[in-house]
């Protein structure tokens, strides 16, 4: 792990022939840049085009797959590479070279299926260019019992009160169904077994759901007991599943390798439990604040929360010099 600095880091990265720039930024999607699964504001769509203009360069550090991130912000110009599915994938967004791809074997993905079975989880997988989510999870998701809907929670109430929130948080399950009912990349299906079974090139991620914490705790065992999976824990319910030693920090730290970067000339931003790796990978790592408790901790600084533009706010304010 590289150690934590201040939050006076120099931002002046190495010359090379790949990026002459300012700086690193990498950022979080979900709850990081965008709100409620879909949302993003002008305003923060308009901070990293300034950054990027500045001479920054910026990459998507997402749990999810390259196909599925939010058009809005991958097509504003600004963004020049994808950390996707937690690590597992970093692409260059000029002309879509893969500059890392470490994935999970069909067997091992197979193996972990059939692990947590009894626990009766709803699963998704990552596949290729595809998403495929089992519609046991849509159903969670409705009923709020997901970490997905309780992390949005603590951003929702800010927004005029428990009723609004819960209003807020059924708004969000009902746009993740009709987004999975539209198709695309992400794909409704009854069991992610049989496209799991055809991976064969691999797969680049898996997540579950697991109702119950006591549960969701044994499958956590379950899979770091086995030792061919690298865990991340998205609040009580959930886990998200990648090959031993691929998170969003090794993930990070692989692009910063080929872009010739030390680790202390960039910046991260993120609200979650995959978050964790990639706060100790860059030299400065700003939470939200609607983070989990445990990532604020590690953090450098923490911004305002997604619902009030945070990442916008923190650019503005410390590299943009915008007043």
């Amino acid at each position: 792990m590289v150690s934590k600095t201040d939050s006076t880091i120099s931002l002046a990265l190495k010359q090379d022939a790949r990026h002459p720039c300012a700086g690193l930024l990498l950022f979080d999607m979900d709850d990081t840049l965008v709100q409620a699964g879909t949302i993003v504001s002008k305003r923060v769509i308009r901070a990293l085009v300034a950054a990027h203009q500045r001479g920054y360069v910026l990459s998507v550090a997402s749990g999810r797959p390259l196909a599925t991130l939010n058009h809005e912000i991958m097509q504003s110009g600004a963004i020049d590479y994808a950390v996707c599915s937690n690590g597992s994938t970093v692409t260059r967004m000029s002309d879509g070279r893969r500059v890392s791809h470490r994935c999970l074997s069909r067997t091992d993905a197979l193996d972990c299926y059939h692990m947590l079975k009894p626990l009766k989880p709803a699963w998704n997988a990552f596949v290729g260019d595809g998403a495929y989510f089992e519609w046991k999870g849509a159903s969670y998701m409705l009923t709020g019992r997901t970490g997905a809907t309780a992390r949005a929670g603590r951003y929702a109430g800010d927004n005029g009160g428990r009723l609004r929130g819960m209003a807020r948080l059924a708004w969000r399950g009902l746009r993740f169904v009709v987004r999975m009912a539209r198709g695309g990349a992400n794909h409704q299906v009854r069991s992610i077994l049989p496209h799991i079974q055809n991976a064969s090139d691999g797969v680049d991620k898996m997540g579950c759901t697991i109702l119950g914490e006591g549960r969701c705790e044994q499958a956590l065992q379950l899979l770091r007991g086995d030792g061919r999976f690298e865990v991340a824990r998205m609040g009580a319910t959930e886990l998200e599943i990648t090959a031993r030693g691929v998170n969003k920090g090794t993930g990070a730290t692989e692009l910063m390798k080929y872009m010739g970067v030390d680790a202390g000339n960039a910046i991260a931003f993120g609200d979650g439990g995959n978050d964790l790796p990639l706060a100790y990978a860059v030299g400065c790592f700003v939470a939200m604040g609607n983070a989990d408790d445990d990532l604020k901790a590690v953090a450098d600084e923490v911004c305002p929360p997604v619902n009030k533009d945070g990442v916008a706010m923190w650019i503005e304010s410390n590299l943009l010099a915008i007043k």
